[in-house]
């Protein structure tokens, strides 16, 4: 069976190039029409220029910022879940290991101390001790 799952950061990127594409676009038809009632030459080629530029300029920094997000945000999300894969299928000696100070690193240490808190009762149920 094939995994379909899309990624939430990949549909937020969509819709800011779309707006940015939009945006773009209407500041390019902006500077046409006001070049254009001031007689200045090459009006037209002259928005599609200004339309490019912003496109550029817009899309650099949420390039930046979405390689952020999916490094410091999205792979946490992503070790957590695996964890939590692992360890419903029993495999209780699976370890996270999340470094930072956020609710994400914070999540990932509960998630840990359940861990071992569940494989020390089920050794101690092995053993007989409960």
């Amino acid at each position: 069976m094939k995994n379909n799952k899309k990624s939430v950061l990949t549909a937020i990127s969509y819709i800011v190039f779309g707006g940015s594409v939009i945006g773009s676009l209407f500041v390019g038809v902006l500077v046409y029409f006001l070049l254009s009632s001031s007689a200045v030459s090459n009006a037209f080629l002259k928005a599609v220029l200004s339309t490019v530029i912003i496109q550029v300029a817009f899309l650099i920094p949420v390039f930046l910022i979405r390689s952020m997000v999916d490094k410091y945000i999205v792979s946490k999300i992503k070790d957590v879940s695996k964890a939590l894969q692992e360890v419903s299928t029993g495999n209780l000696d699976y370890e996270i290991k999340i470094e930072g100070n956020d609710e994400l690193t914070e999540l990932a240490e509960s998630f840990e101390r359940m861990r071992i808190s569940m494989k020390t009762i089920m050794t101690k149920l092995e053993e007989g001790e409960i």
